[in-house]
């Protein structure tokens, strides 16, 4: 089996994942707030505020429903993510749409890693806001886990830029033959 080969085949499994993953992401956000008194441990960067007793059904909807804002622009990147593997898959392995596939990636994980500190925080005041005064709260943090993903989006932004200016000059210099 020649190295090509072995890239269609993996870009064929890994097309495969990102449209399992794009299944799965919603799918198992819904379990969380469905099945909230089980998976409640995936909130306690809330802390003591959250009492999960008190979450009446519309809160627990708007909680899904902000949950879902960073997952689906997670959703979107790794449908271009797809798309970028099936070029692949085909040996396409320097076109323009190679370099624009992953920018497009890139921007999505980017901006969901970026809205996902956001989300975290309004779903603190949607789950906290039927406690008793003094005891609601605006829970904002930032883990190591966004960082890496800003780092890792950051890196393929970078990437995504050096194909398109490589693909550039291939089409420049192939001008000149």
């Amino acid at each position: 089996m020649t190295n090509t080969q072995k890239i269609q085949r993996v870009s064929a499994l890994m097309s495969a994942l990102c449209v399992l993953i794009v299944i799965l992401l919603p799918l198992l956000l819904l379990w969380i707030w469905v099945d909230f008194e089980r998976t409640n441990g995936t909130l306690e960067y809330i802390g003591n505020a959250l009492r999960p007793e008190t979450i009446a059904l519309p809160y627990r909807i708007l909680g899904f429903i902000i949950s879902m804002v960073p997952v689906a622009l997670l959703m979107w990147g790794l449908l271009h993510l797809r798309a970028l593997f099936e070029l692949f898959r085909k040996a396409v392995f320097f076109s323009e749409a190679n370099a624009r596939l992953l920018h497009k990636f890139a921007m999505m994980l980017f901006f969901s890693t970026l809205a996902s500190p956001i989300a975290r925080a309004l779903v603190s005041v949607a789950l906290t806001i039927n406690n008793p005064p003094g005891q609601r709260a605006v829970v904002v943090n930032i883990g190591s886990g966004d960082l890496n993903s800003l780092f890792v989006a950051t890196v393929f932004l970078a990437v995504a830029w050096v194909m398109r200016e490589a693909h550039a000059l291939a089409q420049e210099n192939a001008e000149f033959v």
